[in-house]
């Protein structure tokens, strides 16, 4: 089985496809013909199984920020308690709805889209893992696993009234189960072959991407206490606030850092444009966030879907910029 991506197995289908050709085959053994036709149909499954599996990552992915922005919409539109009970809403699958009655029920409705997603790709990844590498349905247990936890942080979201801890940790998980998918998705990803052997950008990837998520776990406790609005109205909770704010410091610039590691790097200067655009427009939201006080509702989820978009890039350098030098090493 090649430990490869779907890509990989490709080029292996075009060579036995022109082995296979009756030119070739005239007049070879009928053991060859028969072992060329074997290998042929392993790696058309292979190819298809990781074609699906990385597919069903990436929908994942999207899914799951998606839902991330909708929970933080839910968030501060002041919605979490719309819905009084769960996994009902008013002891109904479809209740009677307003605008806030509507988000958070919409809200668990994608959720439940993403679990039933997760089960899928555990199913598929242990039916199909003859043809995977043998992470795969690793990975997927990893994944579901994490999203069990994520359902009981959610449903304790609301039956403990909106706590600021079980909030943040409800945070703190989507971003680890968003984060593992674009890890999975990034093994899968075919390389670029222009890259030229990494050094030390792999370690700053992920120095940063756990400093960004220590970051992000901040933001988490702000919002979740309404750490502004208190602070600002009565010097309450102002050392959450000031966390947040100090932490942007070190985050700034192990980005930096990360920028300048990819730009130095063939291969990589792409990720360096992506992280200073995605760096700039954070920093640029946090600071209008903070002087409107939180008033522009859309600006408070952008700063959150941006804090993620950064979030998963780190991600998913670092495992490139691992899998690039892993196959220099190899060469």
């Amino acid at each position: 089985m090649l430990s490869g991506n779907y890509k990989q197995s490709k080029n292996w289908l075009k060579l036995l496809s022109t082995l296979a050709r009756a030119d070739y085959c005239e007049n070879r053994p009928w053991f060859i013909l028969m072992a060329y036709k074997l290998s042929l149909t392993s790696l058309r499954e292979e190819a298809t199984a990781l074609r699906t599996i990385h597919r069903l990552i990436l929908g994942l992915c999207i899914l799951t920020f998606g839902l991330m922005a909708l929970g933080s919409l839910t968030r501060v539109m002041g919605a979490g308690l719309s819905c009084p009970d769960w996994p009902l809403c008013y002891g109904q699958i479809v209740p009677h709805m307003d605008q806030y009655i509507f988000l958070e029920w919409f809200h668990r409705q994608i959720a439940t889209l993403v679990g039933l997603g997760t089960l899928l790709l555990v199913g598929l990844s242990w039916y199909t893992r003859p043809s995977l590498p043998r992470w795969i349905p690793w990975f997927s247990v990893l994944a579901l696993a994490l999203v069990l936890f994520q359902g009981v942080l959610g449903a304790l979201t609301v039956t403990q009234y909106l706590r600021f801890d079980i909030v943040t940790a409800h945070l703190g998980t989507a971003m680890l189960y968003f984060g593992t998918l674009l890890a999975a998705a990034a093994a899968l990803q075919p390389l670029s072959k222009g890259a030229s052997k990494v050094s030390w950008l792999p370690q700053v990837a992920i120095g940063a991407t756990v400093v960004c998520y220590g970051q992000i776990i901040l933001g988490g406790l702000v919002a979740s206490q309404w750490a502004l609005n208190q602070c600002l109205a009565g010097s309450v909770l102002c050392n959450v606030m000031n966390n947040h704010l100090f932490g942007v410091v070190p985050a700034t610039l192990a980005v930096l850092l990360v920028a300048f590691a990819s730009w130095r790097q063939k291969g990589f200067r792409w990720a360096a444009f992506g992280l200073l655009g995605l760096l700039a427009l954070q920093i640029g939201l946090g600071v209008t966030t903070f002087y409107l006080k939180l008033s522009v509702q859309g600006l408070t989820v952008a700063h959150l879907a941006v804090g993620a978009a950064l979030f998963g890039s780190l991600i998913w350098l670092s495992v490139l910029s691992l899998r690039q030098r892993a196959l220099g090493l190899s060469h």
